[in-house]
């Protein structure tokens, strides 16, 4: 990494401490600077305001969580566990961000945060439903799902990251991190039950 890109990276894993801890509005500037040891104009340097390192925070913290959920997926030797853990690595990955997610979508200022967090959702609900799709197809071709859904999979694959995301609501609105990530488990044999042959 160059020196700049050092910096970058020291700026972002401040704010978003900071960020976590006491919300964007009461997070300054100065405050971020202060954290990672250095002036506010070296900040003005590399970002143009709080908000602007605000957006990059998600924008990491978005591609680390689908990274992450896309890694484990990958390690499974069968479709019917890439899709188990599909289901439950998101869930159970979401505890760990529950903090920065709610507060980004809490704290609107004028739309432009959660307009910002929804275009990163939009985009990865993207990526997932084509990760979906094609462990959907694997496991036809591999005769470990029913034929029935070919002509269905992409609308099953909207479906499923729909119902994820539905739970990831309920995880970062209402707290309930415990219960729902449990439960996890049940989401997935039902779903198995349903599309097995």
């Amino acid at each position: 990494m160059t020196k700049e890109e050092i910096i970058v990276q020291e700026v972002l894993n401040g704010a978003k401490q900071l960020m976590q801890q006491y919300g964007l509005k009461k997070t300054t500037m100065e405050d971020i600077a202060k954290s990672v040891g250095k002036s506010k104009s070296t900040l003005y340097y590399y970002f143009k305001d709080k908000e602007e390192i605000f957006d990059k925070v998600i924008n990491l913290e978005m591609d680390e969580f689908f990274q992450t959920v896309k890694a484990a997926v990958n390690k499974q030797s069968n479709e019917i566990d890439m899709l188990k853990t599909y289901i439950v690595t998101k869930i159970k990955t979401l505890r760990d961000k529950t903090n920065l997610y709610r507060f980004a979508i809490e704290n609107d200022l004028d739309g432009r945060i959660n307009q910002e967090f929804t275009n990163l959702r939009n985009r990865y609900d993207n990526e997932e439903k084509k990760l979906l799709s094609t462990i959907l197809t694997k496991g036809v071709n591999a005769k470990l799902f029913t034929n029935e859904i070919t002509a269905d999979i992409d609308t099953l694959s909207e479906v499923l990251v729909s119902c994820v995301r539905g739970i990831e609501m309920d995880i970062i609105t209402n707290n309930k991190n415990k219960t729902l990530a449990d439960k996890a488990d049940l989401l997935v044999d039902v779903l198995i039950k349903g599309i097995s042959k």
